[in-house]
């Protein structure tokens, strides 16, 4: 007997007994939709996490730390020593500074993310293929600033009981907007708009009212927006030595500077004359994530210590694993009575095709041959209900992913809950599939084992 005629007689005789075939196929599709969900959502948890660390830092970066846990004195011999380790993309020292950057028409928007400055020559190492918008700029200008890949415009949204969420909005144009930096300090009750250069008369930081303005806003430009391809991976945006200098003259002339680089014991700032920018921040970013571990341990042994988020990313690997264990071991009790039902099915359907048996082997069908259309037939109906099961799981994946995100409005997440990626759904409907022909195998022996002459006898 051909193959394909196998398949036309096991067709046949699923859909001669279609009530049954239907109810038989609707457990499997329970068995197989929850536990698709069941691991779907194990693999959104996981997603959400990963998500989480790389906004903030990524994978792939390595912050440096002197032996105390503290700041590292960065200068070009530390920085030599950390480029020359294998497998080493970028070394980035960086300083945050103190300052608002703002969007002047339009107050319903706020820029997340700090403004770090960095080496000029950095900015010789991007290429345009690292970013998603506008153009890398010229570390010569004293006006430009560069967006990370993880820097958002949130939209501020009034609750209508006093209080108000933020939430980013993917869609806005950076392009679109002009932007100034604030430096200083005012209270935002106080705030009266966009302050270019007005005098003020506050007090200083001794308490003595002085003439020098309490804020100023410096207008500056958005370059580009970087791309998550880019070595510069943190959560904040970018400007060069030549941008903070300016922005550090202006600052000298409030009555309280933020840019100060020094502080004294009472937290008062320390006026300094000195024009080199002292980095307080140290990145090493590697090329490959699962290069990582092996820098930190070079790292390590020039007595420096380090902090990444590759540890993190090995224990969120270990709990998916868990949880999928536990999830897809709950989903399976589902799947386990589908099997039992498959096994009734094809017994009953021996039980009623007796004399059709009979009839096979006395024309000459093989043992192999009546085996194989039993298994076929019960193969069928773990692969269509493992199919339909994908499908309602992608529609009930749809539908919670909506529900979540309303729910999860205005707070920090991702959009979904449930991930059903392809190999999950491969996964799925084959196992849909082997766990039918499983069920289907006792059944099948035992219609190879019935005898010629009793079966052509039964009624």
């Amino acid at each position: 007997m051909r193959i394909s005629d196998r398949f036309i007689m096991a067709l046949r005789n699923l859909w001669r007994r279609k009530s049954r075939t239907i109810l038989t196929i609707l457990s499997v599709i329970i068995g197989s939709t929850s536990i698709i969900l069941m691991l779907a959502f194990a693999q959104g948890i996981s997603n959400s996490q990963k998500e989480m660390i790389e906004s903030f830092q990524g994978l792939t970066s390595i912050n440096i730390m002197d032996e105390n846990g503290e700041g590292i004195d960065v200068n070009d011999s530390v920085i030599n020593k950390l480029k020359n380790i294998d497998n080493v993309r970028a070394v980035v020292p960086s300083k945050n500074i103190y300052a608002d950057f703002k969007i002047v028409d339009n107050d319903e928007y706020e820029i997340d993310g700090s403004i770090n400055v960095i080496p000029d020559n950095m900015f010789s190492l991007l290429t345009d293929d690292m970013l998603d918008m506008g153009s890398i700029p010229n570390p010569s200008d004293t006006d430009s600033i560069l967006l990370g890949p993880n820097t958002a415009a949130n939209k501020t949204t009034d609750t209508g009981d006093g209080g108000y969420y933020m939430e980013p909005d993917e869609n806005f144009d950076f392009a679109s907007h002009e932007y100034f930096i604030r430096l200083g300090y005012k209270d935002e009750s106080e705030d009266d708009g966009v302050n270019f250069g007005k005098e003020e008369n506050p007090l200083d930081s001794e308490g003595k009212e002085t003439n020098k303005p309490q804020t100023v806003d410096i207008p500056i430009k958005v370059a580009g927006k970087l791309n998550n391809t880019s070595f510069l991976n943190g959560w904040g945006s970018y400007i060069s030595e030549s941008t903070y200098k300016k922005l550090k003259e202006e600052d000298d002339k409030l009555a309280f500077p933020t840019l100060n680089q020094d502080f004294d014991e009472q937290g008062n700032p320390i006026k300094s004359n000195d024009k080199e920018i002292k980095y307080d921040n140290l990145q090493v970013v590697v090329d490959k994530a699962e290069n990582v571990k092996d820098v930190e341990q070079a790292i390590r042994k020039l007595g420096y210590q380090t902090n990444s988020m590759a540890e993190a990313s090995k224990e969120i690997e270990s709990q998916t694993r868990t949880i999928m264990l536990i999830l897809g071991g709950i989903g399976s009790i589902a799947f386990i009575v589908s099997a039992i039902g498959i096994i009734n099915t094809m017994l009953m359907s021996i039980y009623e095709r007796q004399k059709e048996i009979g009839v096979m082997k006395v024309i000459g069908a093989s043992v192999s041959d009546i085996q194989t259309m039993f298994l076929i037939e019960s193969g069928f109906i773990g692969f269509f209900g493992g199919v339909l099961g994908l499908l309602i799981s992608l529609l009930a994946g749809k539908l919670i992913n909506n529900v979540f995100t309303g729910l999860n409005e205005g707070m920090v997440g991702v959009d979904k809950i449930i991930i059903i990626p392809t190999w999950l759904a491969l996964v799925g409907v084959g196992f849909s599939a082997l766990v039918g022909v499983l069920a289907g195998y006792l059944p099948a022996r035992r219609a190879t084992k019935l005898s010629a002459i009793d079966a052509l006898r039964a009624n």
